[in-house]
């Protein structure tokens, strides 16, 4: 964000950087202080100098992204062979807008690259969950005269049990945030409905959550945060996304100021 793309790593990069982390921290954590998932602390503590150099610089750094790894875990047997099966992936999401670009829609977080999202294919013939929905979830946030991208929205249903469900989801309280007057993004989340008719569950982290046939869960990460006052933004690109349904009608009157029967007239859901 801050250095020339094909700039190498060298002692001059670093050379002006002083970073002061006393010990204690929950980015220095020391014995017997729990820890786990290292890979969130490090993403957090990436989107907290980030953060902090978009005030300084806010035409250099984008708004902030979905930023958790998302990583989930599904053990259990497959349905059709009773063979043992298990699932590990991250799950991609939203980026931020910049100052000349909307963010990037279902993208995996800074600091990750070595793991992958499985495809539905896989995931129902090797794994034997029914991909129920792999889409975009198109909902509120991240409005700006430069929109947030999109996260994902993974539905899965349970085609036998039990099925041992651990996840961890940051940034689940605090949204992505936005700059220069643009909105803040939205949330990653798990939810949960029971075939058993209990009350569905919606979570941040989980453990070994048992999980049985007919369960449906969903994985929603979350919108990038938007850059830049939302009533600016140019009304053919506010167009545009109405047409490819990456806002709601209702985003576009309340956040981009349409009236209601002209979004409308351009919304293709």
């Amino acid at each position: 964000a801050l250095l020339p793309p094909d700039l190498p790593a060298n002692e001059g990069v670093f050379a002006p950087l002083e970073i002061v982390c006393p010990p204690g921290t929950v980015f220095t954590a020391e014995r017997p202080s729990p820890v786990s998932t290292y890979w969130e602390a490090s993403d957090h503590a990436t989107d907290l100098v980030l953060k902090a150099l978009a005030a300084a610089i806010p035409e250099r750094v984008p708004a902030g992204h979905h930023l958790s790894v998302c990583g989930t875990i599904l053990a259990g047997r497959h349905p059709h062979t009773g063979e043992p099966v298990i699932l590990v992936e991250p799950q991609a999401g939203g980026w931020g807008a910049g100052r000349d670009k909307d963010g990037e829609n279902g993208m995996v977080p800074v600091g990750d690259g070595e793991t992958y999202s499985i495809p539905a294919e896989i995931l129902e013939a090797r794994y034997g969950f029914e991909v129920q929905a792999y889409t975009l979830d198109i909902v509120r946030g991240g409005a700006g005269r430069r929109r947030g991208g999109r996260g994902i929205l993974k539905q899965l249903r349970m085609k036998a049990g039990p099925v041992l469900l651990s996840a961890s989801f940051g940034r689940y309280k605090v949204a992505p945030w936005g700059v220069a007057r643009g909105r803040d993004g939205s949330p990653n989340m798990i939810e949960i409905e029971y075939a058993d008719g209990r009350p569905p569950l919606r979570v941040g982290k989980i453990a070994r959550h048992v999980l049985q046939a007919g369960d449906v869960v969903r994985f929603r990460t979350g919108t990038g945060g938007g850059y830049g006052d939302p009533r600016e933004r140019e009304r053919e690109r506010v167009a545009a996304d109405l047409e490819n349904g990456y806002i709601t009608v209702e985003e576009a009157v309340e956040d981009y100021g349409w009236d209601r029967a002209e979004a409308e007239r351009h919304y293709r859901p």
